[in-house]
Order: structure tokens, then sequence, then C-alpha cells
């Protein structure tokens, strides 16, 4: 593979930092404040060196929409991430380009449109109930483990059709582990983080087969059913090696990032009892035991506001890389093909040209008032955009939605007054102390 090297790059502002390393482990400690640092020196374009070698970061309000979606047909999402994650998640949608990708997605969209979301709706409360049941009596919760519990129990149910079993507890350690190493350097030997993740992917291949023919010959209403099922406008289906290995990538995207946007909102909620009480207001329109629509939880306007705002303020997956293949001008420096860009959603998303206040929390900005989000399209891009758009955002929705909803029904939740959560960033955000909160029962639950 042709790699554009850091002195390749000598036009653009930057520093390489350490010998082999680079900026490796002031990116893992804390990204955010690496990039907002750059930013705030060099300017919205400036050259970075990791472990993963030299890349050009793009920040500022346009650079969603120019690298993912005017320039998308340049890029290359293949090449940029499978140095990183084609060991891990090899055959995932985001490891595709081209045809290849318009493929794939073409039937795996057949698995995200009304009907088959409707079924997965109509899962989803009987198992969001018995999560919160397991809250009775108690006055502290960590609310990270406890939501990726809850998580990963809607995706055993929605996505696989797994009853509450024993079975759930090797799943969740195959994927943490899978997630954790890739993030970690990629050195194949005993007892590192990387081996642990490879081991978890050979966990969840062999763990798929065995109940895949189950699902070719009696499918359900469950996602990995749908896959199995489902075919594009030719007619064309998975292989079984292709419906597992989307599966896999499918598990990581949708359970940890989930479980991530409803710890920060119920987070952000506790810390600001005034929209609790909207987002609980809001929740006795709806009831998870009567016949319940994905149009139903449109009608959910002040919660949508408070998730978006969660994502913009914390978007689970803080940077997209891509791989040019052609050469680009952005801001007068000129980029050459072969080098990996990266779009800093956690940085855009903080712009106070387009945001503002962007530090506050505000879920307000969203209503069709002020409309912040459309003041620079793109600007705000949590699921990404352009042809590499998440094809399960609406299902994310729906999810978090339902979740939050049930839970403010039956509990007020706080923290301590001027408790900060601390936040780690890579490889997807994630509280470092798993968010203690209060509970208190509401009524007689």
């Amino acid at each position: 593979m042709n790699i554009t090297t850091f002195d390749e790059l000598k036009h653009i502002p930057g520093e390489k930092g350490l010998p082999f390393f680079g900026h490796f482990f002031q990116f893992v400690s804390n990204a955010s404040k690496y990039y907002k640092t750059n930013q705030e020196k060099y300017g919205d374009v400036f050259k970075s060196h990791t472990l993963f070698g030299a890349s050009v970061i793009l920040c500022g309000p346009t650079a969603n929409k120019f690298l993912l979606v005017e320039k998308g047909k340049f890029t290359s999402n293949q090449e940029a991430w499978e140095q990183v994650l084609s060991d891990l998640f090899p055959n995932g949608l985001m490891l595709m380009d081209g045809e290849r990708h318009r493929y794939h997605r073409s039937i795996m969209q057949e698995a995200f449109k009304k009907h088959p979301m409707q079924g997965y709706l109509e899962i989803m409360p009987e198992i969001i109930a018995a999560g919160l049941e397991e809250l009775k009596g108690k006055k502290k919760v960590l609310f990270f483990p406890f939501l990726k519990k809850m998580t990963l129990r809607l995706a055993a149910r929605v996505f696989f059709g797994l009853e509450l079993n024993k079975d759930l507890k090797g799943i969740n350690k195959a994927i943490t582990d899978i997630v954790r190493a890739s993030a970690a350097i990629p050195i194949n030997l005993p007892f590192t983080k990387y081996r642990k993740g490879l081991a978890g992917r050979a966990f969840l291949v062999d763990y798929f087969k065995t109940i895949l023919p189950q699902k070719r010959s009696n499918p359900g209403k469950d996602l990995f059913s749908r896959l199995c099922e489902a075919k594009n406008e030719e007619g064309h289906q998975f292989t079984d090696q292709e419906i597992i290995d989307h599966l896999i990538f499918v598990l990581m995207a949708a359970h940890d990032t989930t479980a991530i946007t409803l710890t920060f909102m119920s987070y952000f909620l506790a810390k600001h009892p005034e929209w609790q009480d909207k987002v609980r207001e809001e929740a006795q329109l709806i009831s998870l035991f009567e016949e319940l629509t994905v149009k139903d939880l449109r009608k959910l306007e002040q919660t949508g506001f408070v998730m978006k705002e969660t994502l913009r303020v914390h978007p689970p997956l803080i940077t997209v890389t891509r791989k040019l293949e052609e050469n680009l001008e952005v801001n007068g420096f000129n980029i050459p093909k072969n080098t990996f860009v990266n779009a800093v959603f956690q940085i855009t998303h903080h712009d106070e040209r387009t945001w503002t206040q962007p530090e506050k929390f505000d879920p307000n900005r969203f209503n069709s008032k002020r409309k912040e989000h459309l003041r620079c399209p793109f600007a705000y891009a949590p699921f990404g955009a352009g042809k590499h758009h998440c094809i399960g955002f609406a299902f994310a929705e729906m999810q978090i939605k339902l979740v939050i909803t049930e839970l403010l029904k039956h509990y007020r939740i706080s923290v301590p007054e001027g408790y900060e959560c601390a936040v780690r960033d890579v490889p997807l955000k994630q509280p470092k102390d798993n968010l203690p909160m209060y509970i208190s029962p509401i009524g007689s639950y």
C-alpha cells in the first residue's frame, strides 16, 4: 500500500513527536485535548503522527461535508481502516468501497426498512422491563455497566433472537475485547489486548456458526434472520461467512455506541433535572406495553433534542479516517494522494463558528427556532455522512428513546452536586468511572 509519509507533508504545519510512536500516547490519553491543542496552534488543517503513521487532520464546520460528502468519491474508507481493523472486522461495511460497498449495503438496508424495524420494536419492551427490574431496591448504580448489559440483552434478542441466558457473558467479553483491541498496538502476542481481541472475534465466529443453520431454516423477526433472508433488487443474498462478518461489526457498532449514548444522556439528565422532567413528561405520552409504532417515537420531541445534544457533546466515535485517492486542496494546503485524512467530529461539534456557547449543554439549540445544526451542512454528524453514513442510525435512535423514556417513567436519577464525569475518548467514548448515579423510584415502582 502506498502511504504518504510525514516528511512528504512538510508544507503542512504539525509536529512529528516521539520516534515510531509519534503522538500516540497523547492521543490515547486524551484525544480531544490533543486535537484541540493542535487546532489552536496550527489552525483547521495540521498534520499528525502516531503509531499508525502520518495523517492530516481537518477541523472546522466544513470538514465533514468536504471530506465525507463533496470529495467522498475521491477517498477510500477501506484503505483508511484496514491497517487497524481488518483482522478484527473483515468484510465489515466500514472496510468496503465502491461497488462492493454498494452491493453489501443494498442487502443490509433491507433489514432496516419499515417492516423489519416495527418487528424489532415489538421485541424490545419485555427486555427493557426485565432490565429495569434489576434496579429495584438499589440507591446507587454504576450506569455504564448497567446500560451495557441492557443494550447487550436487547442486541441478543433483536439482532440474534437469543434468550436471556449464560451466552451473554461470553458475547459481552468478546465484543469488549474486540473494541479494546481496535485502539491497541496491533501486535499479536500472548496477553496483549490485540491477541484478546482476535480471540474475541474467533469466539463470536464459532458461536454464530452454530446457530446460523437454524436462522436459515426457521427465520424470526431478529436481525440475524433478516440478514439470512435479505435480497437486493437483483435477488442476491449473503453467504454464511458474510452474514457472520456483518453481525460482528453491527454488534460492535450498535451495542457499544448505543450504551455510550444512553450513559451520557443519563448523566446530562441527572445534571439538568429540568430536562429530566421534560423527558419524563413526554414519556407519559407512550407506554411500552401498548401498541407502539416507530412513528409514535418521533413525537418525543424534547427527548430527541436531549439525545441530539448528547451526541453533539459526546459523539461515541470522535473521528473518522479516509485515504485520499486523488490530490486534495483544503484551506490553501495541497494534500497529496495516498494521505490519510481525519475529520474530527469532536472538534466540529464544539466549534464556536457553528454553535452558541458550544461547551454548554443546551438541547434547545436543535429546536425549530434556533436550528443551530443546520447553520453549516454536516457540521453535526454523530452518525457520519455521505455514502458511509451509519446504516443503523434510525434503529439506534429508536432504542435510545425506548430505554430512556421507560427508565424515567419509573426512576428519578441524580449525581452529587459538583460531580463532573471524566471521559475516555478512544477507541470509543466512555466514562472513566463507569458513571455512578443515584436512583429513586417514582410512585409505587
